[in-house]
């Protein structure tokens, strides 16, 4: 756990160099996958041809997150493609469920749902278009283990059976720091043990996180927030985030998504 703490002092150059392999992997991956993503590109616009094609894409805005359908084919941005490589490059063997919060227009679910193995997939997230657009992508996709609510993690605490908790793998991709700090509306935490007992109780095996962990990577909403309560912007540190985290998960800095670490987060 000392070696994650990537931002305190005195860290050893072996810990370094390995940050510096992990970023410098993912440009690698990056390019190898643009050729592989032009290749998917085109068999998906063969199998488009003479056909509708259904945009998954409102509201618009976030255009990284958007997808489109033909059939049962799915295709999403290059951008968003290569972080789903990347993510379930850290999936168990076997996903048998998968659980994620801030889902957006639903992605990582609808492919999650698209694999025989994967009993039950859950999205939630708390921009109501986002799930009008992600429980469309379920209609045309046909994808009865696929499931998307507008919830915050207050309602999966308080009602598990409605939300079929817990799920073997639980997905928190740049949303952590919402959970903590709160984004369009008020409901947020901003107690780092509340949140990862809460999130630790509604996984079985892991969690992957992304988020920026540091208020000065924040973005500029939060950036105020944090001016107005200092107290929790001293508490929101990558360091007392993963000493806290170490309480209920083993953690593992395994990749980057871009700039940000991806951490493998193995249950306790």
């Amino acid at each position: 756990m000392n070696q994650l703490r990537h931002r305190g002092k005195g860290m050893s150059l072996a810990v370094r160099a390995r940050q510096e392999w992990l970023k410098f992997r993912w440009y690698g991956v990056t390019f190898v996958d643009w050729l592989g993503y032009l290749r998917r590109r085109r068999a998906f616009r063969a199998a488009a041809t003479n056909t509708t094609v259904h945009h998954i894409n409102k509201p618009i805005r976030r255009t990284r997150h958007t997808f489109q359908i033909v059939d049962n084919m799915v295709l999403s941005t290059s951008q968003m493609e290569l972080r789903w490589k990347v993510v379930t490059s850290l999936y168990p063997k076997k996903l048998t469920s998968l659980l994620d919060i801030g889902c957006c227009r639903g992605w990582f679910i609808v492919k999650a749902a698209m694999l025989p193995e994967c009993e039950a997939a859950l999205g939630i997230d708390v921009v109501p278009e986002f799930i009008d657009a992600a429980n469309e992508a379920k209609r045309l996709l046909k994808l009865d283990r696929a499931q998307f609510e507008y919830a915050f993690l207050s309602d999966l605490e308080r009602d598990p059976q409605k939300y079929r908790l817990p799920y073997q793998t639980l997905l928190l991709i740049n949303t952590y720091h919402y959970l903590y700090w709160g984004s369009r509306c008020p409901t947020h935490w901003p107690d780092h043990d509340y949140l990862l007992r809460t999130l630790a109780s509604m996984c079985t095996d892991r969690m992957l996180l992304m988020s920026p962990l540091e208020v000065s990577e924040c973005p500029s909403d939060i950036a105020e927030r944090a001016r107005e309560h200092p107290d929790w912007a001293e508490q929101y540190t990558t360091s007392i985030f993963l000493e806290i985290a170490s309480r209920y998960f083993d953690v593992s800095l395994e990749r980057y998504l871009g700039i940000r670490p991806l951490y493998l987060m193995k249950k306790k």
